[in-house]
């Protein structure tokens, strides 16, 4: 039985641990790397030998490259999370090249699995704009899924253009025997939603609260508690998930103050550490 095609769009810690993952299962997976355009041949010893993306660009094994639109037109599934450097408007124009690049190849029966955050409804304009690149009608001659990734989490739910289901793919992001659950692409955003804001206005509670903490006693005993493991990679990672979510939010209500008053409180509390 011929093993199913990926290929995923970056070189990124998300997108290389997400291919390592399908290519353990037995998937035929290439990652794109932008920076050299080619697209590399990651196979499942590969995968076993480097767990992570640094250490593999640290010790540059010879591996099988092939060019980037021949991968991506070959395959059934193309996963895209690339590296994103910029912020804001530049950000969005960033992602809609790569977007545009990455699936301007793909061949009718292809399905697509968005990995970057869009906030509430940023899914409708990646669709509309995937339909347009390729020419090819959502839902009968391409297929779109949402499944935005982080370093520390992978969602247990795959959103779903019309609810369409796809059993190789759910076998694919299955983890530890966890099956994965299809919902539609709005209940995907609104769970990541959520999860992102639940985390960060908790944290950025914490963080503006322990401000009061100036004394001495006060400060040791706040590392005898469940706050004394708090570190920066759990106030940055997300961070661009929480400024997505933003964006996506009209007028100034009560998620658009649990936002900003989020962001205000990460920023604040690095501040203070480069200033101390």
């Amino acid at each position: 039985m011929a093993s199913t095609k990926v290929v995923v769009y970056g070189l990124s810690t998300e997108g290389y641990s997400i291919a390592c993952q399908m290519a353990i299962k037995g998937a035929d997976v290439f990652i794109v790397d932008e920076s050299a355009h080619m697209a590399i041949s990651l196979k499942a010893e590969i995968a076993k030998t480097y767990p992570n993306v640094t250490s593999l660009k640290e010790d540059e094994p010879l591996l099988g490259v092939e060019p980037i639109d021949v991968a991506i037109s070959h395959s059934e599934y193309l996963f895209f999370a690339p590296r994103i450097r910029k912020t804001g408007q530049e950000a969005k124009m960033e992602i809609h090249s790569k977007f545009k690049d990455a699936t301007a190849p793909l061949k009718k029966g292809g399905s697509v699995i968005y990995n970057l955050p869009t906030g509430i409804g940023g899914n409708n304009e990646t669709i509309s704009l995937l339909e347009h690149v390729t020419g090819l009608e959502m839902g009968k001659g391409i297929s779109y899924f949402y499944y935005p990734l982080s370093k520390s989490h992978a969602p247990e739910i795959i959103g779903s253009f019309n609810d369409k289901l796809d059993d190789k793919l759910a076998k694919l992001l299955e983890t530890d025997k966890k099956g994965k659950k299809f919902a539609s692409i709005s209940s995907a955003e609104i769970l990541h939603a959520i999860r992102i804001l639940t985390h960060f206005a908790s944290l950025s509670s914490v963080l503006e609260v322990c401000k009061f903490a100036q004394d001495s006693p006060s400060s040791n005993d706040l590392v005898f508690t469940e706050y004394k493991d708090l570190f920066l990679d759990d106030m940055t990672n997300g961070l661009y998930d929480l400024r997505s979510l933003g964006t996506s939010i009209e007028g100034a209500g009560t998620m658009m103050y649990l936002v900003n008053g989020s962001i205000k409180g990460i920023e604040g509390y690095v501040k203070r550490l480069i200033d101390e």
